[in-house]
């Protein structure tokens, strides 16, 4: 009853708003409350998507399965259920597991567009509901951020048929290879496109490098850092002449710790 009333006095709060969604968090899951049907029938009621995620105390061995079930949520709840208003063209992507933790997206999502991509929705910082529940049309997925979004970008898969890639985008070799390497998936126009955007941008990250890379030539680091980030942005310490002796996940699987 009060989460109902409680969904209520949110979209009367927030009326642009385009969805709720409702997380159960350790006392839901101790007390046994059915947030699902209360979700269900408050769609129904305020006609807008209230989407349920049973993840109590984010489950599983360093939070993994908690996102397992989160994408769940998304594939049950989300995916399919929205299209989008322009017509599908020959370069739509989407940005998977692109957080826009540090701003990446906006560095990111231009930089694509810039080579000729037309970023349709971005997975899920700075990303709209609306869009990524229309990600069923694009026609590839690039993953920025691994194994997070990989299971999401094999549903789609399997589902939609929309192939996938693994990308890098921290670090100007990791970029420059990263972008070539999606080039080599489309036409002679993009690929061009791609090497004007590099050259264009070269000078000034090859100015970064020789500003910083004599004060770091021969230093080394260990890396701890968030999620899967630490092999993303080993090739960005290599840049600058740094080596890495080791690195380490917040939230590794067994057997990730990479020595």
């Amino acid at each position: 009853k009060k989460l109902k009333v409680l969904l209520n006095e949110a979209h009367e709060l927030f009326p642009l708003a385009k969805g709720i969604s409702v997380l159960s968090e350790c006392p839901v899951g101790l007390i046994g409350d059915d947030i699902n049907s209360v979700a269900k029938q408050a769609s129904q009621e305020l006609d807008l998507p209230v989407i349920p995620c049973n993840c109590e105390g984010f489950r599983g061995v360093s939070q993994s399965l908690g996102h397992h079930i989160s994408n769940d949520t998304i594939r049950d709840h989300i995916i399919g259920t929205r299209e989008f208003k322009e017509p599908i063209g020959p370069y739509d992507i989407a940005l998977i597991g692109e957080y826009n933790i540090g701003g990446d997206a906006w560095s990111t999502k231009p930089l694509l567009e810039e080579c000729g991509f037309n970023v349709k929705s971005v997975w899920t910082g700075d990303g709209e509901l609306e869009k990524i529940a229309a990600t069923h049309q694009v026609r590839l997925n690039v993953i920025h951020c691994y194994r997070s979004m990989n299971y999401m970008c094999k549903v789609m898969e399997e589902k939609y048929g929309i192939p996938w890639i693994e990308l890098n985008f921290f670090g100007p070799s990791k970029i420059k290879a990263s972008l070539r390497k999606l080039a080599e998936l489309f036409d002679d126009s993009i690929k061009e496109k791609v090497e004007a955007v590099i050259a264009k941008y070269d000078s000034q990250m090859q100015a970064v490098i020789e500003e910083y890379r004599p004060r770091l030539e021969g230093k080394k680091v260990m890396l701890y850092v968030g999620g899967l980030r630490p092999r993303h942005n080993i090739g960005a310490y290599e840049d600058l002449g740094v080596g890495c002796v080791g690195s380490r996940y917040e939230v590794p699987h067994s057997g990730e710790h990479q020595p």
